[in-house]
């Protein structure tokens, strides 16, 4: 009886772990990638702006795509037990802190590129 009882709350523990830790950060916890803005540096004004705003479109879909994930394995957590969003692939964390990196590098190239 005793066995059984730890065997319960081992088996707890092990799923408890395994929702928490696999479940979608949501997008604003996510930090950006470190992209220098050197990157950038021969590029000129308007092609530095033309990039910006792509980049900043990009990210803003990734954020909503980001969210959704998180809020998609917040329902399945509670439904069934299992972060559904990450489990599927609509976690898109690594390509949510490029885009966020390179949006930061753009905005500091185009104060450099566009400075004359």
């Amino acid at each position: 009886m005793i066995i059984k009882s730890y065997l319960k709350k081992a088996i707890v523990s092990l799923v408890s772990m395994m929702v928490i830790t696999g479940c979608a950060s949501r997008a604003s916890s996510i930090a950006p990638a470190a992209i220098p803005s050197s990157n950038y540096k021969s590029i000129s004004c308007a092609d530095t702006k033309l990039m910006l705003e792509s980049k900043r479109q990009e990210k803003a879909t990734l954020i909503n795509e980001q969210n959704n994930a998180a809020i998609g394995d917040t329902v399945g957590v509670l439904l069934v037990l299992l972060p559904v969003g990450s489990i599927f692939g609509a976690d898109q964390e690594g390509k949510l802190a490029q885009a966020k990196g390179e949006v930061m590098a753009l905005e500091g190239a185009a104060r450099i590129n566009c400075a004359s």
